[in-house]
């Protein structure tokens, strides 16, 4: 295998991995079920990885480095921008978004170790948050009830094919970050 084809493999591992880690949990995704998707040899997946583990928190490597745009001294401003981005990434990024949320809402065994892939953009939101509500710009009672139904609400899109089954719907357009924006400011804002 030349240089110029590892990482093409390597990406081809990562890519069926998310898929079925996002399908079947990491309990039901095997490194078998992984060669088979991608198309490749169980001693790839061992060369470039190590293991199944390793695949997991490879293909979570993003969640680390959203990038988020510096901040600015308005907070309506930064969180507009961080709704923005959330969304972007959500919806670039399904497989990942899916995991997460699999992971986090079941308390698995790795759910302790994803805290701090997401810590940089919790502290970000309780950031902008916090210095909204000191400005008097954000009325918000609660930091953390409020992060959660920030989080919520960007995550909630993820279940649109439950939510159409119950309510139908409207639009086939997919969420975009400043209607939500608007929806979030229209709780928390102070005018």
């Amino acid at each position: 295998m030349t240089a110029a084809e590892q990482p093409d493999v390597k990406e081809k591992i990562m890519e069926a991995a998310k898929k079925l880690f996002a399908e079947l949990g990491y309990e039901g995704t095997s490194v078998r079920k992984i060669c088979d998707q991608a198309g490749v040899s169980l001693p790839l997946v061992s060369y470039h990885f190590g293991g199944k583990e390793n695949v997991y928190w490879a293909i979570l490597e993003p969640l680390k480095s959203v990038p988020f745009q510096p901040m600015t001294d308005d907070p309506k401003e930064d969180l507009l921008h961080f709704v923005e981005t959330m969304i972007t990434f959500l919806q670039g990024e399904p497989e990942i978004a899916h995991i997460l949320r699999q992971e986090l809402s079941m308390n698995s065994p790795r759910s302790e170790a994803l805290f701090p892939l997401v810590q940089n953009i919790t502290d970000l939101l309780r950031s902008i948050l916090e210095r909204g509500q000191a400005q008097g710009v954000f009325r918000v009672h609660s930091v953390a009830h409020t992060m959660k139904l920030i989080i919520g609400s960007m995550t909630a899109f993820r279940n649109v094919r439950c939510f159409e089954a119950l309510y139908g719907s409207d639009s086939d357009a997919p969420l975009q970050p400043k209607e939500l924006f608007q929806f979030i400011y229209g709780g928390i804002g102070s005018s």
